[in-house]
């Protein structure tokens, strides 16, 4: 029987797996290690020499040459979070191991949170809720609402949430579904059911703009103070990727005019500031980087990892293997 390590916190782990789907874990592989309150480098190293398997998330420790150098069996990390950038290593892209993500599981709530804004954000639902709160019961801001019938939505990155968003979209009238991603075919985008169209584009004449890039040294800055002033009046902005894609101080200069409204999940750096001018204005919702977690997701991630580790035993392909040719490109 294989081996598998737990290179993952207590805290998380537990969250993530619990009991009993470590326990059905148990009879595909020999799951080795206890998670302790923090991962470190010393537990790794005692584990590593005999796991074919390893397990990480958040919190856990890079693969260096050193762990490398131990890991003699080691063949599939099923890294239980999203991005693998915080675990890999050159040494480990060399070596050709194979890693898997848990972005789909993840990704499942962010879409969920930037379906929710995009009906909300049509509401104007932080003015009309300020409005309630300070004893009022106007309907005037309702003048300048949405709707997603007859609406044009542009969607910033098809990855597993841009494209999960992309389904549930289709389930209303809207004019059209744009998507800005070099990445994404021709043949794909017509497989989507959207239309591939540039950044100016979107900007320009979406009513709704939902940001889902990965965060790469190629999509830093992406959304510049350019594109924010095409921004249609009365528009909905979403950002659930990363704050480091969008110039923020222009977002920040925008969104004062109060010309369109604002979903803000993430920031640059984070936490921000307690007198960040993001959190205080009307035409802003802003939350703590909460659109991907809660704790059914956290055992969909557990859920995930354990199957593809039942593929990899049972020589089935891997359902989420990371490319790591294309590591730049990616969250």
């Amino acid at each position: 029987m294989m081996k598998c390590a737990l290179l993952i916190n207590e805290e998380l782990c537990g969250k993530i797996f619990g009991e009993q789907m470590l326990s059905d874990l148990s009879g595909v592989v020999e799951v080795i290690g206890q998670p302790q309150s923090t991962v470190t480098v010393d537990y790794v190293m005692d584990l590593i020499g005999e796991a074919d398997v390893a397990v990480t998330s958040w919190g856990s420790i890079k693969f260096e040459k050193d762990i490398l150098d131990r890991a003699r069996n080691l063949k599939l990390v099923t890294h239980a979070a999203g991005s693998v950038k915080t675990v890999i290593s050159e040494d480990f892209i060399c070596r050709n191991m194979l890693i898997t993500t848990a972005a789909p599981a993840i990704g499942i709530g962010v879409a969920d949170y930037c379906m929710g804004a995009i009906i909300m954000g049509g509401k104007r639902l932080k003015e009309q809720m300020l409005t309630v709160d300070s004893g009022g019961w106007s309907c005037e801001q309702s003048v300048n609402a949405l709707e997603l019938f007859g609406a044009a939505v542009g969607i910033v990155g098809a990855g597993f949430v841009g494209r999960r968003l992309i389904r549930y979209l289709q389930a209303f009238d809207v004019t059209s579904i744009w998507v800005f991603d070099p990445y994404l075919s021709e043949e794909s985008a017509s497989a989507l059911g959207v239309a591939k169209r540039s950044l100016e584009d979107i900007f320009s004449l979406c009513d709704y703009i939902s940001i889902n890039a990965p965060s790469t040294k190629e999509t830093e800055g992406m959304i510049t103070a350019n594109l924010l002033r095409m921004i249609k009046d009365n528009a909905v902005f979403i950002n659930t990727a990363r704050g480091a894609i969008v110039d923020e101080q222009a977002l920040i200069k925008e969104l004062k005019t109060g010309r369109f409204c604002a979903f803000i999940d993430v920031t640059e750096p984070e936490p921000p500031s307690s007198d960040h001018p993001l959190r205080n204005l009307p035409n802003v919702l802003m939350t703590p980087h909460i659109a991907g977690t809660i704790s059914r997701n956290m055992r969909r991630i557990g859920a995930l990892a354990c199957k593809e580790i039942n593929n990899f035993v049972n020589g089935r392909p891997l359902q989420y293997p990371v490319d790591l040719g294309k590591i730049d490109c990616i969250a």
